[in-house]
Parts: structure tokens; C-alpha cells; sequence
């Protein structure tokens, strides 16, 4: 399975929301501020899914 841009993003928007509910149920957030932890590290791990899916397709090429 290759990790093209797609699933890289999906991939990091999965892990993010997961870190986010975790952090938001160890803290016992109320609604409102699980709704933006969730989303903060959602977004933050799209992000980062989708940056290390171009980067190692572009290692890949250079190899």
C-alpha cells in the first residue's frame, strides 16, 4: 500500500481527532471545548498526515 496524499490526510485527521477526544477526556473538558480540541488537532493532523505523505513521495522519487 503506497501513502499517497489522500490517505495521508486521512490518516492524520483520524490521529489527530483521537489525540484531541483523548486530551479533551483526561482534561474533563465541558462541550464546547472538546468540540475545539477535537477540531484543532483534527485539523492539525490532516496537516501533518498530508506533509509526511508529499514528503515521502518525493523521497521516494529521489531514490
Amino acid at each position: 500500500m503506497q501513502l499517497g496524499k489522500d490517505t495521508g490526510l486521512s490518516l492524520g485527521f483520524l490521529a489527530g481527532t483521537t489525540l484531541g477526544s483523548g486530551i479533551a477526556f483526561l482534561f474533563q473538558f465541558q462541550a464546547y471545548e472538546v468540540i475545539s480540541s477535537v477540531a484543532f488537532f483534527g485539523i492539525v493532523g490532516a496537516l501533518s498526515g498530508l506533509g509526511t505523505a508529499v514528503f515521502l513521495r518525493q523521497r521516494q522519487r529521489q531514490h
